[in-house]
């Protein structure tokens, strides 16, 4: 599947950059919370506001919110109850909800997860969204507390496609590989 990327980045937990965000967002985020919401910047931060509250948002990620989960099955299992706070961060879709939040983002955003499909099911999605405006598309999974992995990459809808998405490798027409 051939498509137009306008720009791309990749991240990790280790290179993860969050101080734009306000110190009271930064408060309960997670690795991965910290992860795509630094990715995502750093693709986003050349836009002008405009054209940032005007871009589609779909995320994927296989895993999700792996340790809020575990805290949460534990705090059911010790207390009998659970965190509405923790609840809440740990549904799929919360990292790009908070993105469009502070990013004043009016349109609509869609979370993705498909097994081992998931990046590419995510990068499809992305793809076929692009027929109406700019999408920018996050991968992000982290399986260990301390370790995530990122990718984000702005789509646009062109005549001239730049970039190529075979089994489950995302590749530059120039011949650099830039996600597997």
């Amino acid at each position: 599947m051939e498509f137009y990327i306008k720009k791309y980045e990749k991240e990790t937990a280790q290179t993860a950059d969050i101080s734009f965000l306000p110190t009271m967002a930064r408060r309960k985020l997670t690795t991965l919370d910290k992860t795509a919401l630094s990715v995502m910047n750093k693709c986003c931060r050349e836009m002008l506001p405009d054209n940032l509250q005007s871009l589609k948002l779909v995320f994927a990620s296989q895993y999700g919110e792996l340790e809020r989960l575990k805290k949460l099955v534990a705090q059911y299992t010790e207390e009998n109850e659970v965190s509405p706070a923790t609840f809440s961060g740990s549904v799929h879709n919360a990292v790009i909800g908070q993105f469009s939040l502070l990013n004043k983002i009016t349109q609509s955003y869609n979370s993705i997860s498909a097994e081992n499909y998931t990046f590419e099911a995510g990068l499809i999605e992305a793809i076929v969204t692009a027929n109406d405006c700019d999408v920018l598309y996050c991968y992000c999974d982290s399986m260990e507390k301390d370790d995530a992995r990122a990718f984000a990459c702005l789509i646009q809808q062109s005549d001239y496609n730049n970039a190529v998405l075979n089994d489950g490798c995302v590749s530059l027409f120039d011949g650099d590989l830039i996600w597997k």
